[in-house]
């Protein structure tokens, strides 16, 4: 099972911070499938699944992460951005090389770099009129 503070350390080691009223809803929506994970998984893969796919939902969150980091009341911290499907893609091949039976796949977000498709497509009219 995944706690907020586990949550919380996991984000802020990506440099992600969520809100209470979104990270707390998350974490519970992860531990909706503890059964299939402990039913397929040992505790510790179990527990990799969870983390990836929160890490997942914060990717897609907020791509910011935390750079650096001072302190002793010179007060600090450096921001930058990598990029969304290079982090998304990262730890969404995490997740499912840890998740064989796809207890998380229903809850995967969406890749938020993925291009719609869309094609054209062209007919010509006519009739086709018995014999002719």
């Amino acid at each position: 099972m995944l706690t907020i503070e586990q949550a919380r350390i996991y984000l802020a080691s990506m440099g992600i911070t969520l809100p209470d009223e979104v990270l707390v809803p998350l974490v519970e929506t992860i531990n909706s499938i503890n059964d299939c994970l402990n039913e397929h998984y040992s505790p510790a893969v179990a527990n990799m699944i969870r983390l990836y796919l929160l890490g997942l939902h914060g990717v897609v969150s907020g791509d910011k992460y935390v750079t650096s980091e001072h302190a002793p009341s010179g007060a600090s911290r450096s921001y930058a951005y990598k990029a969304l499907k290079d982090r998304y893609k990262s730890l969404f091949d995490l997740l499912k090389l840890w998740d064989k039976f796809g207890c998380a796949t229903d809850l995967i977000p969406t890749d938020p770099t993925a291009a719609a498709k869309a094609g054209l497509w062209v007919s010509r009219g006519g009739c086709y009129c018995g014999s002719k």
